[in-house]
């Protein structure tokens, strides 16, 4: 059974992710390229552009934050697949809901979309659920790669696919029914392939707890063996948050670039993502430990985000790529391990759902922080913010005194 749930479960992931990946180049057209067909904002003062991208951006990763330990929760009583199913068509729904509000030019829609588009995102801590319920030990950690794998791909062929689309049929709306239908692939591939993976010990129906994203932030604040990596990774997942979440509005402002420019863009960041996870990461982990990479990837990830806006021209902007997505690759990767052998077997994952908390967390808060600081204080802001971010998590790293054994 193993083999078969992976492959299933890879699938869903790959095509959750490029879904999700189609919102990237589009956000910065529709709320702050006038001249596009599908601009949405028509008659309202421009400051307040950045803000309503950023509400909108943010949406997602807080009800992410909200819901994800809950839905968590109800596979652990109901089931990996029944949960995963419905996961899977409330993301296909919510793609439905953005195209149907871009051709609307309703911000109403746009919003619901995000919404419940959030709600469906804990597809990632059940699909995670159900690759450690047919794992073996020795294999588990291989196993959990594919998510990383997934992710990786999604953020590459999402994005470029979308920018695609958009750009041979002239609508911002295309992507998103392209979306919608590999959701319905999607969908019926959970429905009759994937096999229940949570048959035993499964947990007797209680009173939820809707608010444990908010104890899992207190238990990593609490946990003072832990807490500072716990903050290190949050400082570090805000401030690349910056960079993600407002890249795009930044290349739209400054460069005019559409659909497609932006795809191919973010493109180029997944690509160099992902060769550095496969082979890169490879090569240096088998020279240095995890502090030690760290104490240089995050500094050149804090010093290229805060630059990012101060490059001469676009072509600056592609040679900078390198030099941001490879140590990003690289500080992902080697946080995760740090705070991995950090804690005790029994603790692997909790601490794995808090450090999932916290990033949920930061996708929440940013693009609302970093909307309002762009519409009063310009562009330029949110990426020195996210650089001194990373700086001061780089800086929290460098302190630490016990290495990873």
């Amino acid at each position: 059974m193993e083999r078969k749930a992976l492959t299933v479960l890879f699938f869903t992931l790959v095509l959750d992710m490029i879904g999700i990946g189609m919102v990237i180049p589009i956000i910065p057209i529709i709320f702050t390229d006038p001249t596009s067909p599908s601009f949405l904002l028509t008659g309202i003062d421009q400051k307040y552009w950045y803000f309503l991208a950023g509400v909108t951006t943010a949406l997602f990763g807080i009800m992410q934050f909200f819901t994800a330990p809950i839905l968590g929760e109800l596979s652990d009583i109901y089931g990996r697949k029944k949960l995963l199913f419905l996961g899977v068509f409330v993301l296909a729904l919510s793609q439905c809901i953005f195209g149907l509000g871009i051709i609307t030019k309703s911000l109403t829609l746009i919003l619901i979309s995000r919404f419940i588009g959030g709600l469906a995102a804990a597809n990632f801590s059940i699909a995670q659920a159900s690759i450690a319920d047919v794992s073996t030990p020795e294999h588990r950690a291989r196993n959990f790669g594919l998510i990383g794998a997934a992710f990786g791909i999604g953020f590459v062929v999402g994005p470029a696919l979308s920018g695609y689309l958009a750009h041979i049929f002239d609508s911002a709306s295309a992507p998103f029914w392209v979306a919608g239908a590999l959701g319905a692939l999607n969908m019926l591939s959970v429905y009759f392939f994937l096999p229940e993976t949570h048959h035993e010990n499964r947990a007797v129906a209680k009173r939820l707890t809707p608010l444990k994203a908010i104890h899992n932030i207190k238990t990593a604040y609490n946990d003072k063996d832990v807490s500072p990596i716990y903050k290190a990774n949050f400082f570090y997942f805000t401030g690349f948050t910056f960079f993600t979440s407002f890249s795009g509005l930044y290349l739209v402002q400054k460069y005019g670039i559409g659909e497609s420019g932006l795809g191919t863009y973010f493109a180029v960041i997944g690509i160099c993502i992902v060769i550095t996870q496969v082979l890169i990461l490879r090569i240096i982990s088998k020279i240095k430990k995890p502090l030690e990479v760290l104490r240089v990837s995050m500094i050149l990830v804090g010093i290229t985000t805060a630059l990012t806006p101060f490059m001469p021209s676009l072509m600056f902007q592609y040679l900078l790529i390198p030099l941001i997505a490879v140590p990003q690759g690289l500080s992902m990767a080697n946080l995760s391990a740090l705070l991995s052998t950090s804690v005790s077997k029994e603790k692997q994952g909790v601490a794995l759902g808090i450090n999932g908390s916290l990033s949920a967390f930061s996708q929440g808060i940013v693009p609302l922080l970093g909307g309002v600081i762009s519409g009063f204080l310009g562009l330029t802001i949110p990426f020195i913010v996210g650089g001194l971010c990373v700086i001061y998590a780089w800086y929290g790293v460098t302190v630490l005194k016990h290495e990873i054994k």
